[in-house]
Order: C-alpha cells, then sequence, then structure tokens
C-alpha cells in the first residue's frame, strides 16, 4: 500500500505508479496524509461510473470523507457547500448561484475578461523581454476574473491567491489551518459580506445577499461558505490549468505554431491543456453510501473513494497515444470537470478565461518562448492543487 499522492517522475504526467497500477492492479487501497486508507481509481470508465452513481456520497461532513490536506478537512466541515453535499441539500443550494455561472450570463463577462487579460499582457510587454508567466499572467487573471465575479475589491487580490496556497498546502498543520480559517473565513469574508449587505453592488455576493440572505432563505454564514469555495477552489484551479497550459505550449513548439498560425484552434487547444495538465492531482473525492461492486471488488459502506482522473484522462482506452499533448485531437469527454451532478459549476467561465487569456498572449507575443528547461522549473507536489511556481519566458 502506498501513501497518496505520490511524486512525479515527470511534471507534465501523472506518477508512472498510478499508470502502472491501472495495468496490474486498477483498483487498490492508498493510504491518505492522515494515515487513513481510501479505495484508488484510476480508469476512466470506473471513474465516471462511480461520479454518477448515487451510492456514493460527496457529503464532506462524514467522518471516512478523504480530505486532501487539514485545512481543507476543517473548511469543509465548518463551511460546507453544494459541491461537498448529496442531494437534495445539493440540488437546492447549487441553484441559488446556477445562473451567474451559465454560459449565457458568463458571456457577458467576455468583455471585462478581455481587459483584463490586455491589461496584464500590456505590463508583460512594458518589462525588458523578459517575465514570469505564473507571477505575472497566469496568477493574477484567475483570480481578478474571480474576485470581478464576487465583488471583492482589487486591493485585496493578492491576499486572496495568499490565502488560497495556504489553505491548499499539504504541509499546512490543524493548528495552523483552524488560525488561517478562522482569519479567512470569520473575519475578512465575514466583513466583506458585512460591507456588501450594507452596500451592495452588481456582483454575484451583493445578488446572494439581497435575494437571498435578507429574505431569510441562507445564512450570514452560507454566503461566506460559498466565497470561500469560489475564491480559493475557483481561481486556483484556473491559475495552475493556464499556468501549465503554457508551460505545455511553449515547451512544444510545433504545437504553440499551430495554434499561433490559426487561433480559430483555441477551443480545441483549451480542452486538450485541460485533459493534459489535468490540476486536481488529488483526485476526486467520496465515500460510499451502500456496497458498492466494480471492477472485481467490493466498496464497503462508508468506506472512502479517490477517484484520480488526471490518470483516467490518460486512458490509452480513450484516448490514442495519452501522454503525447495534442491540440487537434478529435474531442472526447475528458474527466476535468467531472462529470454528473457534481460536475464544476464554473467550467464554462474556466474554459472562456482560458481562451481569452491563451490566445491573446500567443497572438500578442508571438515569439514567446521559455528560458529554462523544463525539467528545471519547480512546481508545486505539496498543495492539493497541481501546478508551476513560475515560468520564465523572453520574446
Amino acid at each position: 500500500m502506498h501513501k497518496f499522492p505520490l511524486p512525479r517522475i515527470h511534471p507534465m504526467d501523472p506518477p508512472q505508479q498510478y499508470r502502472e497500477a491501472e495495468v496490474q492492479c486498477p483498483i487498490h487501497k492508498v493510504e491518505q496524509w492522515n494515515g487513513k486508507q481510501a479505495w484508488f481509481f484510476t480508469r476512466y470508465d470506473d471513474i465516471r461510473s462511480l461520479l454518477t452513481n448515487p451510492r456514493t456520497s460527496a457529503d464532506a461532513s462524514h467522518p471516512n470523507y478523504p480530505a486532501q490536506n487539514a485545512a481543507l478537512a476543517i473548511v469543509r466541515k465548518d463551511y460546507q457547500v453544494f459541491a461537498q453535499m448529496d442531494p437534495p441539500e445539493h440540488t437546492s443550494e447549487r441553484r441559488l448561484v446556477a445562473g451567474d455561472f451559465s454560459v449565457q450570463r458568463i458571456e457577458l463577462m467576455r468583455p471585462k475578461i478581455q481587459a483584463l487579460v490586455d491589461r496584464r499582457i500590456e505590463a508583460i510587454l512594458s518589462k525588458p523581454k523578459k517575465a514570469d508567466l505564473i507571477a505575472d499572467f497566469a496568477g493574477p487573471v484567475p483570480c481578478g476574473v474571480i474576485c470581478t465575479l464576487l465583488g471583492v475589491p482589487e486591493t485585496d487580490h493578492s491576499l486572496i491567491q495568499s490565502w488560497a496556497r495556504e489553505i491548499s498546502s499539504l504541509n499546512t498543520s490543524s493548528e495552523t489551518a483552524a488560525v488561517m480559517i478562522k482569519d479567512f473565513c470569520d473575519n475578512y469574508l465575514t466583513n466583506l459580506v458585512r460591507k456588501k449587505n450594507a452596500a451592495p453592488e452588481d456582483d454575484l455576493l451583493s445578488r446572494l445577499i439581497v435575494q437571498q440572505m435578507r429574505t431569510g432563505h441562507i445564512s450570514e454564514l452560507k454566503v461566506v461558505s460559498l466565497a470561500r469555495l469560489f475564491l480559493t477552489a475557483g481561481h486556483e484551479s484556473s491559475s495552475d490549468t493556464l499556468g501549465l497550459g503554457l508551460a505545455a505550449l511553449l515547451y512544444n513548439q510545433d504545437q504553440l505554431a499551430l495554434l499561433r498560425d490559426n487561433p480559430a484552434l483555441i477551443k480545441g487547444a483549451v480542452e486538450e491543456i485541460l485533459r493534459y495538465t489535468d490540476v486536481t492531482h488529488s483526485g476526486r473525492l467520496r465515500t460510499a453510501r451502500e456496497d458498492i461492486e466494480i471492477g472485481g471488488v467490493t466498496v464497503r459502506k462508508d468506506d472512502a473513494i479517490i477517484m484520480h482522473q488526471p490518470t483516467a484522462n490518460r486512458d490509452p482506452a480513450l484516448f490514442p497515444n495519452p501522454n503525447q499533448f495534442d491540440i487537434c485531437r478529435p474531442p472526447r469527454p475528458h474527466l476535468t470537470f467531472g462529470t454528473g451532478i457534481h460536475s464544476c459549476i464554473g467550467q464554462p467561465l474556466a474554459r472562456m478565461e482560458l481562451q481569452i487569456a491563451i490566445g491573446s498572449l500567443i497572438q500578442r507575443i508571438p515569439t514567446l518562448r521559455p528560458t529554462q528547461a523544463l525539467e528545471a522549473l519547480h512546481f508545486h507536489h505539496r498543495l492539493a492543487i497541481y501546478g508551476l511556481e513560475s515560468l520564465p519566458v523572453t520574446w
């Protein structure tokens, strides 16, 4: 039994042991950070089946729920939201914000996202032909997008990035996590909600406050909890996907040239980036509500389940030459956003910002190239979300 997660051998690929296990022992148990065991799945068909199986539970209040670290174990218990709930609570709470993440509503944000991206590119171009695409672009763009949607003051964007990183760290102790969560949720976010209650604006938090909190449908704590979800998970995964996606293009210059010469390929390129870089290397998490027979094993009621979709997105049964980065790959349904009733509510926003950010950057700076070998880059392995620490470039 190995500890989860294992380190990666190649920084752009899931751990090789997971692929080997998929052939030799595709369903087995792993040891989590807290010493508890969980069933571990890597095959595409198994994971898709479990994600749509009503006998699995996303309820994070379950004592066996496999939280990725101490901080997230606390935050998902004390500030629970629909992403870690089962029906009917999941259904009713998700409906509160579904309209703000619809394709139609997100499309209205296109000019604001384009303007934000353009400002970041102008700032990069003002530098002496060198930049760090993580610090200068992939970090601030998604944070700025989600903060704009929620109505977070621009002066606080760097604080949001810092909190999100600390909350997802696998190195954070339970004691430190408790202090950090209280500071972020009980202090900063609670004060933000109260300020918006006193003076609502045209943003998601204000709409929740006016339409749901003031009418007694939800509590102040619930608004804080939803804000926490969107401001941490909502931007960090997009930031790391953007960073890794840019790296995938820069270190595959033939693919970069294809996209640069044919901007219409951007939608397919983003789907391949989502498949190839899937940053949630801690997997999709569940517990079993009942006994489940799958793949020749019996997952018992209350057992913890970890579904490693980054490996599933490299399943050769569905994706030929799965470790090859190919922006012209025929479309196949990757699992990066999950599937079923708990599929990522923010996927229309994530897709749009990735398309705008990547498409705009490589058109505005067509000679962009990395200044270090891929092997010399630093990746963060000790976070619930996988990504790059820095991406030095020139042009």
